[in-house]
């Protein structure tokens, strides 16, 4: 077979991360000598698709798109079907992609209920880490998914960062090293390519890269201790995607002299030097880059679109996820190979490297675009993944501390509660449900009564307070504070505190940091995660039924001013409090029964 001369050797194509056999190579030069220019750029496309209809998949594939990527909250049937339609109707076979970071937001809708990575952390257990890729595998492949933009390997070292948090492992580099090892382990031996995010390193800026570019403020050596280590390991693991994030690396323009390609406030997804100096360079890695979502405002505000998407492809992405418009972006990629912007060997080692992709998944071989129906059992929702995910939700319940020795929980000790909830919860696209833990506590003899915001607390007849929040670190959530008007109501409400009237617990579903708005509350949990197994796992803990296992994947911080906030070791926290530094102890708590109380007035 004659081909052209190829911006990439045979050796480059067929080594790891790939590992191409003679019939793979052969596809790839075959599929790249056929596609035209405009073939080309259309693989560099990967869009969103929220309409799953036959007339919206086939208008998707009669593009050559380099891939789709669909939701999971979609339903079984429509996301099979949809996949069947476009692996028989696009030219090229596409990527199917996904995002399966497992939370109640990013679940597979028709499966299995995992919690976050953070409750993963808090197992202590790397193997939960591997079952949590097992399960994204299998579950997203039945419906149809070939790859998951997971596992986020990102450090949770700023407490305030929202984007980050329960998203991530751990604050500690080897822990998040060892369970993103161990979720590479789990998702590839199971058929799905994972993809590590978001490089070079999120989590010490406390902003959100949909909003702003953000920054990793750490020396080299320290990135090379840190983040650095933990990209390697998963190269080593032959992961086949990373996603450039919107996140800039200032110390790597400085250390890399007057040969450099892109400026210092650059992000990685438009940064020739992290991406070809630091990623394919010092780091050797081979794979696909593709970038973090282009239509977020840390890539958006670094300047005209029609000259920051061809200069994402020219500095090293290969994918230009989630055009704002296809039309408009090919366009640009167009002006750019003709202004001599993106030049025609970075595209053609871009398709390339993602045909070598679809080989290493075997689209090339005409393999079902989903497996059969008479599999479901043991893929969907399967019993065995439920248990992994109890097993999970029993070892991540943290107690941080109970200075008013409160706990266990009895309906003939402690029957009244009075129960704060943050209620009409909502992820930052979609609404959530209210949490089952009132009707839980219901069910075991406890009588629940809720504090109505807008209203002074009122104590009268009521043995303890139960404050509930169920807020999961999530991009483009801006607030993950205590949201004390939405539990109490508007200033002065807003004052208020259960635990200065009554023997008080505060329950985390979610963001393990808000230990730092309230340093005196006596009696503390963290669960991490609100999906139903880790509800029930939180009742079970506090009624008695289960010891509290966890143990925190974070430093905590208690109020306490910190002054190392950007350095990339996690923050020194010390002990528990003592007992002198809470309030008084449950039982002068019950002595001083207020029948009604009303808030400071401000000073």
């Amino acid at each position: 077979m004659t081909t052209n001369c190829l911006p990439l050797s045979d050796a480059t194509l067929c080594a790891a991360p790939f590992h191409l056999d003679a019939r793979g190579l052969d596809w790839v030069k075959t599929q790249f000598n056929a596609l035209g220019t405009e073939a080309k750029i259309a693989q560099l496309i990967l869009p969103m698709c929220r309409d799953l209809s036959d007339d919206s998949i086939d208008a998707l594939a009669a593009r050559g798109l380099g891939g789709v990527h669909r939701f999971p909250s979609y339903t079984e049937e429509e996301l099979r079907r949809s996949a069947r339609r476009l692996m028989q109707t696009c030219a090229v076979p596409p990527l199917l992609t996904a995002d399966i970071e497992m939370s109640e937001k990013a679940s597979v809708k028709a499966g299995t209920a995992f919690p976050n990575q953070m409750a993963v952390a808090a197992t202590g257990n790397p193997e939960n880490a591997r079952r949590m890729g097992a399960i994204a595998a299998r579950e997203a492949g039945y419906l149809g998914f070939g790859i998951s933009w997971t596992p986020v390997a990102d450090l949770a070292l700023n407490f305030r960062s929202n984007a980050v948090n329960t998203r991530s492992f751990s604050d500690k580099v080897d822990q998040t090293l060892a369970l993103v090892s161990a979720y590479l382990d789990g998702m590839q031996n199971n058929g799905l390519v994972a993809c590590v995010k978001h490089f070079p390193g999120e989590g010490l800026d406390e902003r959100d890269q949909h909003y702003v570019t953000t920054h990793n403020t750490m020396t080299m050596d320290d990135w090379h201790a840190s983040f650095g280590r933990i990209y390697a390991a998963a190269i080593a693991k032959d992961v086949r995607l990373v996603m450039a994030g919107h996140v800039t690396l200032p110390a790597y323009r400085r250390d890399s002299g007057d040969g450099a390609l892109s400026g210092a406030t650059l992000p990685a997804s438009l940064n020739a030097n992290l991406l070809g100096g630091l990623l394919r360079g010092k780091l050797g890695y081979n794979g696909v880059i593709v970038s973090d979502a282009t239509g977020m405002a840390g890539f958006t505000s670094c300047g005209e679109r029609k000259d920051i998407v061809p200069l994402c492809i020219e500095s090293g992405c290969d994918i230009l996820l989630f055009p704002r418009d296809i039309d408009e972006d090919m366009q640009f990629l167009r002006d750019g190979l003709d202004s001599g912007a993106l030049s025609q060997s970075r595209l053609d080692q871009a398709v390339l490297r993602i045909l070598a992709l679809k080989a290493s998944m075997g689209l090339h071989l005409d393999r079902p675009a989903v497996p059969p129906e008479e599999r479901r059992a043991a893929l969907l929702g399967s019993d065995e993944h439920r248990a992994w995910a109890k097993d999970v939700a029993e070892g991540c319940v943290t107690l941080v501390k109970d200075s008013q020795n409160l706990l266990p929980l009895s309906p003939q000790r402690q029957r009244r509660i009075l129960l704060a909830e943050l209620r009409d919860r909502r992820s930052p696209s979609a609404a959530l449900p209210d949490l089952e833990i009132p009707a839980m506590l219901e069910q075991l003899g406890f009588e629940i009564t809720r504090v109505v915001p807008g209203q002074p607390i009122d104590t009268t007849d009521q043995d303890i307070g139960l404050y509930l929040m169920a807020e999961e670190g999530l991009s483009g959530k801006e607030n993950l504070g205590p949201q004390w008007e939405r539990l109490h109501g508007a200033f002065p409400l807003t004052m208020q505190r259960m635990w200065q009237h009554l023997p008080t617990l505060y329950v985390s579903l979610g963001t393990p940091f808000l230990t730092f708005h309230m340093p005196d509350c006596p009696t503390f949990v963290n669960a991490y995660s609100a999906v139903r197994p880790v509800q029930q796992a939180v009742v079970d803990a506090l009624t008695g039924a289960i010891p509290f296992r966890g143990q925190s994947p974070v430093a905590l911080p208690f109020g306490v001013r910190l002054t190392a906030l950007f350095a990339f070791r996690p923050i020194p926290t010390g002990s528990v409090p003592r007992q002198s530094d809470c309030h008084r102890p449950a039982s002068s708590r019950r002595a001083r029964h207020h029948p009604r109380h009303a808030p400071c007035h401000p000073g």
